[in-house]
């Protein structure tokens, strides 16, 4: 335990409160804000612009199509599908793969294009390719996210986060997201470009499944901090999503309380400072928690895996859980295997020896007078989250002066993790338990810490 912890700075009170009350990693959701930054690809109408460049001078401008289509770039993303399309047929043959022609979709030969684009951009070692950024870079990986969602095409993504496994279009819907270490590319890769979302026939698929996709990842928006980098929320993509996870896991309120927005302000003078954002939704107002920042190396330090498993193969973790997952759904049913479950039990049972079995050393065990998060806490309570807990908690911070959160005391402790200041684990007593039972109650209480 510790009994001092360092003034913190805006950055870290704001991720600290985010991922204080969950006991896994987050998930990021990645834009094309962060290949600008890394690789200088272009965003979606920059990736349109450098499409129309291909095409010969006499074909309609850019600026013709943009007018035409009133701006909307889903429209103009489909007019270039036709005009690529003409070209390929025409002078442009020799421009492309000779497997395109016998293609079922006159789309192949624009997501072709753009997968070429995106490939050139992407080196294969980003970390060694940019070096401007390795800092952030050392401190973006170690991060160890659950996963990463993105529309993003490019494998940056993979190559910094070694070992992560990317996930395709509508493979998304068959995956079990259980799994540890993926990278979700739910616009489609360059890998496989005929799952790139970029006109109006792929938009509309996708906003049929759109649906399927949000309650797919439904269990990472309820069970883990969200972080969103590299995002307008603008963005109608990112929109759609979080207006459907909006409607499960808001709260009374509209707000989204494990998402937050991370945006990035070079001219920023304050270093960064929280908002929030409204998501407009028919007929509701969903909100999250913003951080305008002028140092996105200080954000991925903060959210710096706060446990000492960071040299953990993600491709490994990933193995055991589709074989467990396998174990259970198919070779016991089937009587594929036999099973001693009196062994089983005895191993389950016990919190050193599964470990052991499969190779975890623990690191230091939470203080045994301290066992829950918050979000326990909140559960124990009758709340459907940690918001409901902490409420309590800031309310006998108003009534009775005392920051339960300030120090190590009876009800709570902070668990240091990781080799920075800020690097600690928020636990909890059954002692808060009682005393915020009582506070939800009504009944008169005392506090000793």
């Amino acid at each position: 335990m510790i009994a001092n912890v360092h003034k913190q700075s805006v950055t870290e009170e704001v991720v600290e409160a985010l991922i204080e009350n969950f006991e896994c990693q987050p998930v990021l959701f990645v834009g094309s804000g962060l290949t600008r930054r890394y690789l200088s690809a272009p965003d979606w109408e920059g990736t349109l612009r450098a499409i129309h460049a291909l095409l010969p001078k006499d074909r309609p401008t850019y600026e013709y199509l943009s007018q035409k289509n009133e701006r909307d770039l889903v429209a103009i993303g489909s007019d270039l599908t036709e005009l690529v399309f003409e070209w390929a047929w025409n002078e442009g043959k020799s421009k492309f793969p000779e497997e395109l022609y016998g293609s079922e979709h006159k789309s192949s030969f624009i997501k072709y294009l753009i997968a070429e684009i995106f490939s050139s951009l992407t080196p294969k070692e980003v970390f060694e390719s940019v070096k401007e950024y390795k800092n952030e870079f050392i401190a973006l990986r170690s991060i160890r996210p659950h996963a990463i969602i993105t529309t993003n095409y490019d494998n940056m993504l993979e190559s910094l986060f070694t070992g992560y496994e990317a996930i395709i279009g509508k493979q998304v819907l068959r995956y079990n997201l259980n799994a540890y270490g993926e990278v979700y590319h739910i616009h489609g890769n360059v890998d496989s470009p005929n799952t790139i979302v970029i006109n109006k026939e792929d938009y509309d698929k996708w906003g049929k499944e759109s649906k399927y996709f949000a309650a797919k990842l439904l269990t990472y928006f309820a069970e883990h901090p969200i972080i969103i980098f590299g995002y307008s929320l603008t963005d109608s993509n990112v929109r759609i999503i979080l207006e459907d996870i909006g409607q499960i896991v808001a709260d009374e309120t509209g707000l989204i309380a494990n998402v937050i927005q991370v945006i990035y302000d070079s001219e920023l003078q304050d270093g960064a400072i929280q908002t929030e954002v409204s998501i407009p939704s028919e007929g509701n107002q969903f909100r999250i928690k913003a951080l305008r920042t002028n140092s996105l190396l200080e954000v991925f330090q903060a959210l710096t895996a706060r446990h000492e498993l960071k040299d953990v193969n993600p491709a490994l973790v990933r193995a055991l859980a589709a074989r467990a997952m396998k174990l259970t759904r198919s070779d016991i049913p089937n009587g594929n295997i036999e099973v001693d479950y009196h062994t089983l039990e005895g191993i389950v049972d016990s919190e050193d020896k599964l470990p052991t079995l499969l190779g975890i050393t623990h690191a230091d065990d939470v203080n045994k007078s301290h066992p829950y998060t918050l979000s326990i806490v909140g559960e124990k309570l009758g709340y459907s989250s940690w918001n409901g807990a902490n409420k309590l908690i800031e309310k006998v911070k108003s009534e009775k002066g005392l920051d339960i959160k300030a120090s190590d005391n009876r009800y709570h402790c902070a668990v240091k993790v990781g080799k920075k200041d800020s690097s600690i684990s928020r636990k909890y007593s059954d002692a808060l338990v009682a005393l915020l039972g009582k506070v939800r109650d009504g009944q008169k209480y005392q506090v000793k810490l």
